[in-house]
């Protein structure tokens, strides 16, 4: 007997869904399924590599994903950077922006690697509520691209994973 099928697009909503509805009451440390249960052992989750194929990872699973993983990567780094830029220049921020700067590597870690980017991405003697509205729409910029990669990723655990790193970013910048 056929087994129903869901369309990418049901998929995407029901996650997109359901980390808005989390956004409500979880935090970070909750994202870690292994933190109730003591019978489970937490992995790294550090991948040295997102395309080799057969590794397991999200990411080798669409030979077409390749570039999108990049792009992805990409932006995911330059919301890393500024996170990571910021705290140095703003160190009465660092509660709010570390876990920011968490979040990226712990995405970045999951496709890949980050790449080194570049561009100015702070700025000294600007006012918390300056830097928090930056800080704002360069996550939302990252929450888009997510979405927008989710839709067209070729791998389905591709596309829900980046479904679930857009819910994620959309669930911090509720602390902004």
């Amino acid at each position: 007997m056929p087994s129903p099928s869901v369309s990418r697009r049901t998929a995407l909503g029901a996650v997109l869904a359901a980390g808005a509805a989390g956004a409500a009451g979880c935090s970070l440390d909750s994202l870690d399924p292994t933190s109730d249960d003591p019978t489970m052992t937490p992995s790294s989750g550090v991948s040295t590599s997102g395309t080799a194929p057969g590794d397991g990872s999200p990411a080798s699973d669409g030979g077409d994903d390749a570039a999108l993983v990049g792009e992805v990567l990409s932006a995911i780094a330059l919301a890393h950077r500024t996170a990571r830029a910021n705290v140095r220049v703003h160190p009465q921020l660092t509660d709010l922006l570390r876990p920011f700067e968490t979040l990226h590597a712990a995405h970045g870690a999951e496709l890949g690697t980050l790449p080194t980017t570049t561009g100015r991405v702070s700025a000294r003697g600007e006012d918390d509520a300056a830097v928090r509205a930056r800080i704002g729409r360069t996550e939302q910029l990252l929450q888009r691209r997510l979405v927008a990669a989710a839709g067209v990723a070729d791998s389905g655990p591709l596309a829900l994973t980046f479904a679930s790193m857009a819910g994620a970013v959309a669930q911090l910048r509720t602390t902004l």
